[in-house]
């Protein structure tokens, strides 16, 4: 039997919303997954977390915590999430709902901030004291440890690289800002520019996606005095070398400052899921 000591883990995200319980070890005992709703999002979750605790294997007990995360920004002080691909949610109490729902604590975080924490835990990160998590799938989502500590900021959001300016004057951002980074490198907005899947995009709009994350890592590593950066996602899988060859390039470009002259991106051997990343928030 797995050690009692497990939580539930939720993640939401703009495609959809899983759910599942993890031990303390990381592994996944079990999990279920819908599509996210463009109404009644609460209620899609709510039925499809009593579903996973509903199977849970006989004896294994009731989860001592949840870990939830959601695509940002949020309000951890207010436990309130407001995902950007999910208009059915603006200042949702999420936090409040889980814990009503579960009767048990909940953890409450971004999904690069769940992902940063889980990359330190399980992932290529151990032993990193200072470091970059960025993963590029959908949305743009990141976050940063320095020396030991994940920053958070007033709400939550810190360490947050998607509505960098990369373009002034550049395209309109879901934000509704123009010229941040997530307009020109996430899936949904180069899929939308296309017109096409992101595996038929164009070479100049690989080679513009490396120099705009380029842009934007050199930027905040200056800024953050960072040399390790962690790169993950399905944006990063499907464009590929051609891509991360441009990026290299525009960061040799303008990182110059002595202090990054050993600036590095990883890319890790193994991406750790979603419902991992939640666990962590609460197992950690």
């Amino acid at each position: 039997m797995s050690s009692p000591d497990h939580v539930l883990a939720v993640a939401i995200e703009p495609s959809r919303l899983a759910a599942g319980l993890v031990d303390a070890s990381g592994t996944v005992l079990l999990r279920d997954r819908v599509t996210t709703p463009s109404r009644d999002v609460w209620r899609a979750l709510e039925q499809l977390i009593r579903r996973v605790i509903a199977a849970a294997p006989e004896g294994l007990g009731a989860p001592r915590a949840v870990g939830v995360s959601c695509t940002g920004p949020i309000d951890v002080r207010a436990g309130t999430v407001s995902p950007p691909l999910v208009p059915a949610w603006t200042s949702f109490p999420l936090r409040e709902h889980l814990e009503r729902l579960t009767g048990r604590p909940v953890e409450l975080d971004t999904a690069g901030g769940a992902v940063t924490e889980a990359e330190r835990w399980l992932g290529e990160a151990a032993g990193v004291s200072s470091y970059l998590k960025v993963q590029i799938d959908t949305t743009v989502e990141s976050g940063c440890v320095i020396d030991g500590v994940r920053l958070s900021g007033s709400l939550g959001n810190a360490g947050a690289i998607a509505h960098v300016n990369v373009e002034p004057g550049g395209k309109e951002c879901q934000c509704g800002a123009l010229g941040c980074l997530e307009a020109y490198v996430s899936s949904t907005a180069l899929e939308a520019e296309l017109n096409r899947p992101l595996g038929r995009a164009t070479s100049p709009i690989v080679d513009r996606t490396g120099i705009m994350l380029g842009r934007a890592l050199a930027s905040i590593c200056a800024t953050l005095d960072l040399t390790t950066v962690f790169l993950s996602g399905n944006v990063i899988d499907v464009l590929g070398d051609p891509m991360l060859e441009s990026m290299h390039r525009e960061l040799a470009v303008r990182s110059r400052l002595k202090n990054l002259s050993g600036l590095r991106v990883i890319e890790p051997h193994e991406r750790l899921s979603p419902l991992t990343a939640a666990a962590s928030l609460a197992l950690r």
